[in-house]
């Protein structure tokens, strides 16, 4: 199998159905908004830096049109801030719970199995008595 028949053959591999209707919807949604803008297919394609049959191609969900291409068309309809918004972790509920569920329990301190406020008698012989200086604080 030559590489031009292997790349064919993952352009062809079969998406998952909410993936192509998302496509179909995106490409929707930027031929709306191209209109609504006064915009023809060949001054987004001018914009953008593509060439018209990309615009064509891209409007009409083919998955085959390069993710940045899409994300040029948002940029240029003033609608790719929407799209980062989207994937922001504060948005993600799902990946915030997940990752709460992995929280630890309880954290143990590294130096060993002793607490603190266990002190040798030299270092309490060391300790000079300033509560006396600081009354009234």
């Amino acid at each position: 199998m030559t590489s031009t028949d292997q790349k064919g053959a993952a352009t062809k591999a079969a998406l998952p159905r909410p993936v192509e209707r998302a496509l179909h919807r995106l490409g929707q949604d930027i031929s709306t908004a191209r209109r609504m803008r006064r915009l023809s297919q060949e001054d987004l394609a001018l914009r953008i830096g593509a060439s018209l049959s990309t615009v064509r191609r891209m409007e009409d969900g083919y998955s085959g049109t390069a993710l940045h291409t899409f994300l040029r068309a948002l940029h240029v309809l003033g609608r790719l801030d929407a799209v980062s918004e989207v994937m922001a972790m504060e948005n993600d509920v799902l990946g915030m719970e997940l990752a709460r569920e992995q929280l630890p329990q309880r954290v143990r301190t590294s130096g060993g199995s002793k607490p603190r406020a266990a002190r040798s008698a030299k270092a309490d012989e060391d300790v000079v008595d300033d509560s006396a200086e600081l009354e009234g604080f």
